[in-house]
């Protein structure tokens, strides 16, 4: 049964996506899953690994992940071999991932997802951290930094901010190596 309409809602859904090089390399980044009526689709970066996979590939995984230290780890860096966890034909998945869908995924502008697979592997109770949206969005913003200039560094030191005030103590950790990596 696919549960892509538990695991992916309308609007945009941060995900870690998973992907693998023609050669087997596994490679992770953080992607939001746009769902717009049963349309499914990703805006990718045309020279990034991840989109190199997916044209060479045509599979992409979307995993459902809340460790904030993934999500800037992997939007400005490589995770380490020991955050996947392998699968029989299709891409890893991260390790602690609450769900996944698996997806064939077409180059056409943005990338097109069909849905093939999809899984809820662990049940959370639902919440709300301010700490950790902030994260998130300073993160997006830091992956931006180059277009949006003085205006994204003020917007990320207040993102700071509330993760400080309002994180956990893996949200404080995940923005202050954020703010490391961008030199702020």
């Amino acid at each position: 049964m696919m549960l892509v309409d538990e695991i992916l809602p309308q609007g945009i859904t941060e995900t870690i996506a998973t992907t693998l090089s023609p050669d087997g390399v596994p490679n992770a980044a953080p992607m939001g899953v746009v769902r717009q009526g049963e349309r499914l689709f990703i805006r990718m970066f045309p020279g990034s690994q991840t989109f190199r996979n997916v044209s060479e590939t045509g599979r992409l995984v979307a995993c459902i992940v809340a460790d904030p230290v993934v999500f800037v780890t992997s939007a400005f860096g490589d995770l380490e071999a020991g955050c996947f966890v392998p699968q029989k034909d299709m891409p890893p998945l991260i390790k602690g991932s609450y769900a996944y869908v698996y997806f064939r995924a077409g180059v056409d502008g943005v990338v097109r997802l069909t849905p093939l697979k999809s899984e809820v592997l662990a049940r959370k109770v639902p919440s709300y951290s301010r700490g950790f949206a902030a994260v998130i969005d300073a993160a997006v913003t830091g992956t931006r930094l180059h277009f949006l200039g003085e205006d994204g560094k003020k917007r990320i030191r207040e993102d700071a901010a509330l993760a400080k005030k309002c994180g956990t103590p893996r949200d404080i950790e995940a923005m202050d190596k954020l703010l490391k990596i961008l030199g702020l």
